[in-house]
């Protein structure tokens, strides 16, 4: 947890609760690290000039927006900023801001880059705000589109329709794909791919088209035309079914902001780190990416707040994103729910500390998750998704049913390998210290107060539904004759390393791991280890289980996981931790029992790239100056 970096908004006393030994639960507005309370948008023009307007929760320096054009290379349109200038505030709480970029200025012989032929065109702004309660800025990147007419400066300048999201090609098969994006008002669309025109007629904000009848294996450029079309982008469909072809992938997880100011923390996500190696992935061939969790900080109240900071982490990979699908998977920073103020008698009269847990229905985290990204609905094998948990342990029973696994449990295949993605934060409920009280995050006193009294579910605990979904879908694709290889995406590492030994699958004692982790049945999922062995027994009960590909810690580690270190694990499974996409480090654990396990370990920043060629399945992890840090020929022989 950031203690540093954390803000909360006003509190609500909205209900107070009063529990036995005098510990009172007050309902309270929590955000960590959100900054503005309207996002900046184009409000009109003055003359040549586009005015932005937006407000902040807290008085503020003058901002500043830096303005240019999007840029094509290859197939990455990138931003190039060009101009700048500087905002005034208009109003004395210096909370409300005001900016004018002159576009004209853009339409200079020494700039224009066909702003003047064609009488407009879209320009690219970024709007840094200086955050004095961390001592650093803050980025908001956002599009415009405008047409001119007359001559430029002196003619009339207005808005059109701008894209504020995509395009992106997600859920990729052998014959069809699906493009989305986002404009900022109401309008009609289409898709140009391989002189064929997919409409989507109704005028709506979100599009989602379809691209049907497509070849197997084959690249096809497209455009999106959302009132003018955008530059081309390319992807290439899968593979047939059952055909055994050569193909690669990316992982990585945790891009919530690091250390270090500025684009390491943009609005929740380290858009530095993240940006850099999803155009890292895209050279080296990568075909889609997985990513393990933790996109952003999160851990909010406000729904909006979240929205946002998953709209920055998408903003972030668009420009490889329009060309290659992302998979998403939910980490515990993909958090927003209901927040309490706990105070208490042992407690001095300034400390209290922050009791949370996951809401359901439509602003739970599972479905904003849902409604944010375009991923698959359930299961390949036609196994729909696991039914919503009920409130408490599987043995406590409740009849508060829990948010929806759609969309963020679910399954596809790619070739001859078949891939999983779990939710190991499902309804999630926990603590986060505020004060000078002086718990852990993880304590598991405060966690068990507050799994009792507000129900939900402990961070990496795998619960029932989810449990019985995973068998059954590993039932299936182990009887699949199509398929050679399985791999199962989660956040949560069963067997962790380093700074999640106090939690994760595990909870125990960082540096006592001999202690064995957390195992209290009498306790809302507190048979944390029981669990965790159920659910490896699950995983390696099937031979064509390969490997699972985690997040959570801050470091990479690959580890083999096999009988000897517990009987019923029958078939050898490679955990591969890669939580090295911009979150701060942590180093290794090796008091845990499975330390002689690990093969490879570096808190390096890093990405993974797996490389399936027949039956082989390599891999390689560079670091941020593109340096091996690990290679190996072939998992599936080393195990």
């Amino acid at each position: 947890m950031k203690q540093l970096h954390i803000y909360i908004g006003l509190f609500l006393f909205i209900t107070s609760i009063v529990l036995a030994q005098g510990i009172t639960l007050t309902s309270i507005d929590y955000r960590e690290d959100m900054l503005l309370s309207k996002e900046p948008v184009v409000t009109g023009f003055e003359g040549s000039s586009a005015v932005v307007e937006f407000e902040t929760l807290i008085e503020i320096p003058a901002a500043i927006a830096y303005y240019g054009v999007p840029h094509t290379e290859g197939n990455l349109t990138t931003p190039r900023y060009r101009k700048a200038a500087k905002g005034t505030h208009i109003d004395e709480n210096k909370t409300q801001h005001r900016i004018t970029m002159d576009i004209s200025k853009l339409e200079d012989v020494h700039y224009d880059t066909g702003l003047i032929a064609n009488n407009g065109g879209t320009i690219v702004y970024r709007i840094e705000i200086f955050d004095p309660r961390i001592q650093t800025t803050r980025a908001y990147d956002r599009r415009l589109r405008y047409k001119r007419e007359g001559e430029p400066k002196s003619g009339t300048y207005s808005s059109l329709v701008s894209l504020t999201e995509g395009p992106f090609v997600d859920l990729v098969t052998h014959n069809s794909a699906v493009i989305s994006w986002e404009t900022g008002v109401p309008a009609k669309g289409a898709v140009l791919s391989d002189n064929r025109e997919f409409l989507s007629l109704d005028p709506a904000i979100r599009h989602e088209v379809q691209l049907t009848r497509l070849k197997p294996n084959t690249v096809y450029s497209y455009q999106v035309n959302y009132g003018i079309y955008t530059p081309k982008y390319t992807f290439k469909t899968a593979p047939e079914k059952g055909e055994r072809v050569s193909f690669k992938f990316g992982f990585m997880s945790d891009s919530r902001a690091g250390v270090g100011g500025g684009e390491r923390a943009q609005n929740g996500v380290n858009a530095k780190d993240l940006g850099r190696f999803a155009i890292e992935l895209y050279n080296k061939k990568a075909d889609f990416v997985c990513f393990g969790g933790d996109l952003i900080n999160g851990y909010t109240s406000d729904v909006r707040d979240y929205e946002w900071q998953l709209e920055t982490w998408k903003r972030t990979i668009q420009p490889v994103g329009a060309n290659i699908p992302f998979y998403e998977s939910i980490g515990n920073h993909e958090q927003v729910g209901s927040y309490y103020k706990v105070t208490a008698p042992h407690l001095e009269d300034d400390e209290y500390y922050i009791q949370f847990t996951g809401t359901i229905g439509a602003e739970s985290t599972e479905a904003i998750f849902a409604n944010e990204f375009v991923n698959p609905t359930g299961s390949h094998y036609g196994l729909g998704v696991p039914k919503p948990e009920t409130k408490g342990n599987r043995d406590m029973g409740g009849a508060e049913v829990g948010p929806s696994y759609e969309e963020n449990v679910y399954s596809f295949n790619y070739g001859r390998v078949h891939f999983i993605s779990l939710n190991t934060n499902y309804w999630a409920t926990g603590y986060r210290a505020i004060s000078t009280f002086g718990q852990k995050s993880q304590d598991k006193t405060a966690v068990n107060l507050a799994l009792t009294q507000l129900g939900g579910n402990r961070e990496g605990y795998v619960m029932e539904n989810q449990m019985e979904w995973l068998k059954k879908e590993l039932d299936a694709a182990q009887s699949d004759i199509s398929i050679d290889w399985i791999f199962i995406i989660l956040h949560e590492p069963p067997f962790p390393n380093g700074g999640h030994v106090k939690d994760a699958m595990y909870w125990g004692t960082p540096g006592q791991g001999e202690l064995g982790g957390y195992n209290e049945s009498e306790i809302p999922m507190g048979d944390v280890i029981d669990m965790r062995n159920r659910f490896w027994t699950i995983v390696s009960s099937k031979s064509k289980v390969l490997g699972v590909l985690c997040g959570d810690e801050h470091n990479y580690s690959r580890t083999l996981i096999d009988s000897s270190v517990h009987s019923n694990f029958k078939f050898p499974v490679w955990q591969v931790i890669s939580g090295g996409c911009g979150a701060p480090y942590y180093v290794q654990d090796e008091s845990v029992p499975w330390v002689d396990k690990v093969k490879a370990f570096t808190i390096d920043k890093h990405f993974c790239l797996f490389s399936v060629d027949g039956k082989r399945v390599g891999l390689e992890v560079y670091n941020d100056s593109n340096q091996l840090l690990d290679s190996i020929d072939n998992l599936t022989t080393i195990r």
